[in-house]
């Protein structure tokens, strides 16, 4: 019995090791900032499907490239959630926020919507080069209508932009903004439809 005990104690402790928040840790997100809203409304409904996210991206690490042969991790800087969690989380906000459709439903199961936007992230990333360092977002982002499946807007995009100095926390600040610019051409092509 009292082996139980023991043996049960250290499970707890390394668990809570792994999974408390110690200093020097720091958990970082994306966030969509409140001036990057579309001038267009629709009165449609919208279903944000699943962020799909190839493998090697969604993951609490971060991942930070040296070259485009060798990537590493970074030990005490994390994602708040993982990339298709924070990507999804940061689009419904940024809908709920601005108002720009009828109604946005998270949830496929059951749902009637007119349009759905479905987004696959290609790389979310730190390229450290020996001058700069920048941030890098690759995504395809489209809405299509639910019935026809005929897609009204797309956007496919693989952009690196500078970091305003050699520190990870500045990587959430970029990636938001290029993330905002990205929406605003989507709906900017989707105007009139």
């Amino acid at each position: 019995m009292m082996k139980k005990i023991a043996v049960l104690a250290a499970v707890t402790v390394v668990c809570w090791g792994c999974f408390s928040s110690s200093p020097g840790k720091t958990y970082l997100q994306i966030h969509l900032e409140e001036g990057t809203a579309p001038a267009a409304r629709f009165e449609k409904s919208l279903l944000i499907d699943r962020i799909i996210v190839d493998d090697l991206y969604d993951d609490f690490r971060i991942l930070y490239r040296l070259s485009p042969y060798e990537i590493n991790y970074y030990t005490l800087s994390f994602w708040a959630e993982k990339p298709s969690k924070m990507i999804h989380d940061s689009l419904d906000h940024y809908f709920a926020a601005r108002n720009i459709f009828r109604k946005v439903t998270l949830n496929p199961v059951g749902a009637e919507a007119d349009w759905v936007l479905r987004c696959t992230l290609h790389r979310i990333e730190e390229i450290d080069a020996e001058a700069a360092w920048a941030a890098r977002l690759a995504m395809d982002i489209e809405i299509a209508e639910v019935k026809t499946g005929a897609v009204l807007a797309a956007r496919h995009f693989d952009r690196q932009e500078p970091l305003t100095k050699k520190n990870v926390a500045e990587m959430p600040v970029v990636l938001s903004r290029i993330l905002a610019e990205e929406l605003a051409a989507l709906f900017a092509e989707l105007k009139g439809k």
